[in-house]
C-alpha cells in the first residue's frame, strides 16, 4: 500500500475554462487501476471492522449527552401515573414525580415523558414524538414497559415542553441492575464536575485521561467553556499533549476519538471573537499539526476522517469565495476549481467524497 502515490496528499488549485477543469479532474479522480481499487477498498473494510470491534464501548449513553449539557435538570424520579396510547397520542405518556434533582431545580416537580413502548394488543407505533428532535435515540424508557412506583434518573430540558410532554434526553433505569456502573460513573462525573468549580480547568484536563470516553468527551466541552483555561496558554498545550497521547493509543477508537476533539475544537475557534487566548483558539499551525498526523494513522479509516477535516479546515482558511471544492478521502486527494454544479468525479465512481463550495460574497 505504501508503494502506491495515490495515498499521497495532493492538491490542486484550477483556473482553467471549466471544460479543462472538468477533464483535468477526472483525470486525477480517474487514473486507478482495478488492483489498486481493490487494495483500498479492503483496507477501508478491514479498518472499518477493527473501529467496530470496540465501537459499543465508545457509545454515548443518552444520560451522559445530558450531562453534558450544563443547562438540563438531571434528577431521580419515580413514575406515579401511565397513561397507554390512544387514536390521538399514538404514545404512552409516563407521569413522573421528582424525588432528588441531582442538578439544577425546578419548580415543576410533576410531568408528562412520552413513550415508545406500546402494548402489544395497542395501536401501531405511528406518529411523531416530538417532531423537533428528528434524530431521537430511544431511551430506557422506551425498550421496556414503564410501571408505575419504578425509579428513573431523568437528564431533561423543560425548554420546549411549553404543555406538551417533557423532553428527556437522558433515561436510566434504577430498578436494572446492569445500569450499575453507568450510575456510578455518573456520581464520580457529579463529584468530577464539583472539584472543577473549586479547582478550576485543571480537573478536566485530568479527565481527558479518564477511563470512560463520555466523561472525556465531556471534559472537552467543558475546557472550551471554560474563561480561565481560554486565558492560560498552559491550558491548551496540556490539551494539545493529551491529543497527541490519544493519537499513540493502541486502540483505534481512542485514536479516532482524538480526531473528533480536534474538529469540535476547530468548529469552537471558528468564532474567534467569543474567546481569548489559549483553547479553543489553538493556532492554525498547531491544529494543523495534530490533522497531520492523525492523517498517518495505521487504520486507513481514522487517517481517511483526519484528511477530510484537515481539508475542510484549509478551505474555509483560503479566502476564496465562491471557490468549489471536492474531497475524496479514500484517495488522499483533493481538488479546488471554480463554481460548477456537479461533482467533477467520472461516471460510478467508487469512494466516498464531499462536494461544495464556500459561500459568494
Amino acid at each position: 500500500m505504501r508503494g502506491f502515490s495515490v495515498f499521497a496528499a495532493v492538491l490542486l488549485f484550477t483556473m482553467q475554462s471549466p471544460a479543462q477543469e472538468l477533464r483535468e479532474s477526472r483525470d486525477v479522480f480517474d487514473n486507478l487501476s482495478a488492483e489498486q481499487l481493490n487494495l483500498i477498498s479492503e483496507s477501508r473494510r478491514a479498518a472499518q471492522k477493527e473501529l467496530d470491534e470496540k465501537a459499543a464501548a465508545f457509545d454515548t449513553p443518552g444520560i451522559a449527552s445530558a450531562l453534558g449539557f450544563p443547562s438540563y435538570l438531571i434528577a431521580v424520579a419515580r413514575i406515579t401515573a401511565l397513561k397507554l396510547p390512544d387514536d390521538t397520542t399514538h404514545r404512552t405518556r409516563v407521569t413522573f414525580h421528582v424525588e432528588q434533582y441531582l442538578r439544577g431545580e425546578s419548580n415543576l416537580a410533576e410531568f408528562d415523558v412520552e413513550s415508545r413502548w406500546v402494548p402489544k394488543s395497542s395501536v401501531s407505533d405511528e406518529g411523531p414524538l416530538i417532531t423537533i428532535f428528528s434524530n431521537y435515540r430511544k431511551t430506557a424508557l422506551d425498550e421496556s414497559e414503564p410501571e408505575t412506583g419504578h425509579r428513573y434518573i431523568l437528564g431533561y430540558t423543560l425548554d420546549y415542553s411549553d404543555g406538551e410532554p417533557v423532553f428527556a434526553l437522558g433515561v436510566v433505569d434504577l430498578q436494572d441492575p446492569a445500569q450499575a456502573e453507568l450510575i456510578g460513573n455518573i456520581r464520580r462525573f457529579f463529584a468530577m464536575d464539583t472539584e472543577a468549580s473549586l479547582n478550576g480547568f485543571e480537573t478536566y484536563l485530568e479527565l481527558l485521561d479518564d477511563k470512560i470516553p463520555w466523561i472525556r468527551d465531556i471534559a472537552v466541552h467543558r475546557l472550551t467553556e471554560s474563561d480561565n483555561c481560554n486565558a492560560a496558554p498552559v491550558c491548551a498545550e496540556r490539551f494539545s499533549l493529551a491529543v497527541r497521547r490519544k493519537l499513540q493509543s493502541d486502540t483505534p477508537n481512542e485514536r479516532q476519538e482524538a480526531v473528533f476533539w480536534l474538529v469540535w475544537i476547530d468548529s469552537v475557534s471558528s468564532d474567534r471573537k467569543r474567546y481569548l487566548e489559549g483553547l479553543p483558539v489553538l493556532p492554525d499551525s498547531a491544529l494543523r499539526d495534530l490533522f497531520d498526523a492523525a492523517i498517518k494513522d495505521r487504520n486507513v479509516v481514522i487517517g481517511d476522517e483526519a484528511f477530510m477535516y484537515r481539508e475542510m479546515f484549509e478551505i474555509r482558511r483560503s479566502d476564496s469565495p465562491g471557490e468549489c471544492f471536492v474531497i475524496v478521502p479514500p484517495l488522499r486527494k483533493s481538488l479546488r476549481m471554480r463554481s460548477q454544479a456537479q461533482p467533477p468525479l467520472p461516471p460510478n465512481f467508487p469512494f466516498t467524497y464531499s462536494y461544495g463550495c464556500l459561500p459568494k460574497q
